[in-house]
């Protein structure tokens, strides 16, 4: 029972030093930390220096950004440019193979147009000629339906008939009512599976016809999606064309009055580009 007691018995807490006392040390430490970063110039300096240098390099990053947004202006403004000199027919010098290449695609582009819509107007109509066959089975599959319908109401009839003769105590007479009855269903059964093997050919018709039109709206569709594919190549060639017509028409500054607008816009960018420029350099230390 002793022993028991004694090891049944909690350990003694073990006494550890106040929580006041941590902090009391660690504010120490940190006031001994701050007279150090006072005393140390060098360290100074050196922190001083890293923490402009990181601020140089945000600003940096910023204006880097707010660069190749100015140059993405300047490009969507020279592809205006050439399109407004391709569009008006403005003669611009050094400009011809360029002009030269923009009618091909202009004529690419226009026959490839043509197409697309071919393409369009055949899905279509096969999307109007799956409806009409669709609905045209289902109204053959209610027809059949509808004139197998009294045969169904005469089986049921008959079946009943059955039923009542087969309660009824059985003789000569109910037993050849019996087989007058199985005979009269048996022609009403032939007569019910014609109607059905009849829905069931309407039905497989339906649905080889339905493939044959989904199987031609999938080639068409699928062509129509290649030529769409091949217009907005041909779109990209005509806007790669129109920014160097537009370079070209900036540096050689062809006057006319629906132009004028353009230039001064572009005028604006280059101004600030060149500003943004300046000062990446700077910063830069170039």
């Amino acid at each position: 029972m002793e022993l028991v007691a004694f090891q049944t018995t909690p350990p003694l807490q073990r006494e550890g030093l106040p929580f006041w006392i941590f902090w009391f040390l660690l504010c120490i430490i940190l006031l001994l930390l701050f007279f150090i970063f006072l005393r140390d110039k060098q360290l100074r300096v050196r922190l001083s220096s890293f923490l402009a240098g990181a601020k140089r390099r945000s600003l940096l990053l910023q204006l880097k950004f707010k660069l190749k947004k100015e140059r993405q202006k300047k490009g969507d403004l020279l592809k205006k440019l050439g399109e407004k000199a391709w569009d008006d027919d403005i003669p611009i010098e050094g400009g011809d193979d360029i002009r030269a290449e923009l009618e091909a695609l202009f004529e690419k582009k226009n026959a490839s147009q043509t197409e697309w819509k071919r393409a369009f107007a055949e899905v279509e109509r096969r999307h109007k000629k799956l409806e009409d066959s669709v609905r045209g089975h289902s109204e053959k599959v209610e027809e059949q339906k509808a004139q197998k319908l009294p045969f169904d109401d005469l089986m049921k009839r008959k079946k009943e008939e059955e039923k009542a003769l087969r309660k009824v105590r059985q003789d000569g007479e109910i037993e050849r009512q019996l087989d007058e009855v199985k005979r009269e269903k048996e022609e009403i059964q032939k007569r019910i599976d014609e109607f059905e093997d009849k829905i069931k050919e309407i039905e497989a018709e339906g649905r080889s016809e339905r493939r044959e039109i989904e199987k031609e709206i999938r080639q068409w569709a699928r062509k129509k999606e290649k030529v769409q594919e091949r217009i907005k190549e041909i779109e990209a060639q005509e806007g790669e064309l129109h920014i160097s017509l537009g370079k070209i028409t900036e540096a050689t500054r062809v006057e006319s009055q629906g132009l004028t607008i353009l230039y001064s816009q572009i005028d604006d960018i280059n101004h600030r580009i060149a500003t943004l420029q300046h000062r990446i350099e700077t910063l830069s230390g170039g």
